[in-house]
């Protein structure tokens, strides 16, 4: 009589694939190795191996019911899971040392759950092995031993947990919730600066077109009357410069001023200017309009984006269990320094948009040029875009943060 021995062997990496990125427990692996021995016999010589296809259909059976398990024990963690994130809620001492028990019931509910997927694969292998045996000569006296090995570790508290507790107590939602309307803010005003470069450069080309106009109308209006000689006639002081030509004309006897008065003169003079640059003068009021309730809406998004800060410094204050509070609370200060500065630039803008008021009484005639210019370059360097970088970065950063939070908790 002889017998012989057909093993098959086979490794799975990891029974327990339970992977969650918002898990409150650490799960190990568990890699398993199963040995499957059958000995069949033979009354005369050598018995014949096992075929490799009733050797594979052994193999299913056995990973079928290891496979069924790992079902069952994946419910078993989810459970487990739920329970320790609800325990660890408060974020106490306690709490943690409640979940850290809760993590070792699991532990040993895995193991004896993988106890019972060993005995059942077991089986499944003996129960298959019969059932290949009829009909079967070979098998009818085979035997079957199986080997199953699992290496077992401790199920921990997960990263989660620390992070969870570092938000214990925080109301999270009502943070994100100001955050988000901060942000919004944020993108609004980031288009607003788009909105005010704009119309800032519309404003300064409109009164330098204006400026323009006048001096060629001044010219105009000295030659309607005469005058060709414009020497010592400083142009760009409207006002002077027409006291001057009236003193031009009268000295020169000019014929065309004959019969007229030096005020029927000057005041023909101001009238041709006036009506000369009186549409002019309405585009730039209408410019000057579109600026100032550019930046009123402009101020009124800053001021928001001020009490919201507020706000929320003001929960980080009293979220004494919020790690990243002191973090948040500091950035919530930059922000509010952010506005401050802006605050300066609006001051500026608003002067400037005083002297383009100056520059509208009496028709633009009383305003030096020189002066207008002067006002041009200063409003030049009171732009809004680098305050206004610096804040949205601010406005990021506080975003960034809070969304960093949420997400733990999520």
């Amino acid at each position: 009589m002889g017998t012989t021995q057909t093993t098959r062997k086979f490794k799975i990496v990891d029974l327990i694939r339970y992977k969650n990125p918002k898990s409150m427990i650490e799960v190990p692996k568990y890699p398993v190795e199963v040995v499957i021995d059958v000995t069949t016999k033979s009354k005369i010589g050598k018995a014949k191996e096992v075929p490799s296809s009733k050797m594979d259909r052994l193999e299913r059976a056995a990973r079928t019911e290891l496979e069924r398990y790992e079902k069952i024990i994946t419910e078993e963690l989810k459970k487990f899971d739920a329970k320790i994130a609800e325990t660890v809620k408060p974020g106490t001492k306690k709490a943690i040392a409640e979940a850290e028990s809760i993590a070792k019931t699991t532990s040993t509910m895995v193991k004896n759950a993988l106890d019972s997927a060993k005995g059942a694969a077991e089986k499944a292998v003996e129960t298959t092995l019969k059932k290949e045996a009829k009909g079967d000569r070979l098998l009818t006296e085979a035997r079957v031993k199986t080997g199953i090995k699992i290496t077992t570790s401790v199920i921990s508290l997960g990263a989660n947990v620390a992070k969870l507790v570092g938000t214990a107590g925080a109301d999270v939602s009502s943070y994100l919730s100001i955050a988000k309307t901060i942000y919004g803010l944020g993108k609004e005003i980031q288009q607003q600066l788009k909105g005010e470069e704009k119309l800032r450069k519309d404003l300064n080309s409109g009164v330098k077109a204006f400026l323009k106009l006048r001096e060629s109308t001044l010219t105009q209006a000295a030659k309607r009357n005469g005058l060709t000689d414009l020497s010592g006639i400083d142009i760009k002081k409207p006002m002077d410069a027409i006291k001057s030509m009236l003193k031009k004309l009268a000295a020169t006897k000019n014929e065309m001023t004959k019969g007229k008065s030096p005020k029927e003169i000057g005041a023909s003079l101001i009238d041709f200017v006036v009506k000369g640059v009186k549409s002019k003068l309405k585009d730039v009021e209408k410019a000057r309009t579109a600026y100032r309730n550019h930046i009123t809406k402009m101020r009124q998004k800053i001021d928001k984006v001020a009490v919201e800060a507020d706000k929320l410094m003001k929960a980080m204050k009293a979220a004494k269990t919020l790690k990243e509070g002191v973090k948040i609370g500091a950035e919530c200060m930059q922000v509010k320094g952010r506005v401050r500065a802006l605050d300066g630039k609006f001051v500026e803008a608003d002067k400037h948009l005083e002297g383009m008021q100056d520059l509208l009484k009496a028709n633009g005639m009383e305003i030096d040029d020189r002066t207008v210019i002067e006002k041009l370059k200063a409003f030049d360097k009171a732009t809004f875009v680098s305050e206004g970088s610096d804040l949205l970065s601010s406005i990021k950063t506080v975003h960034g943060f809070i969304s960093e939070v949420a997400k733990v908790v999520a």
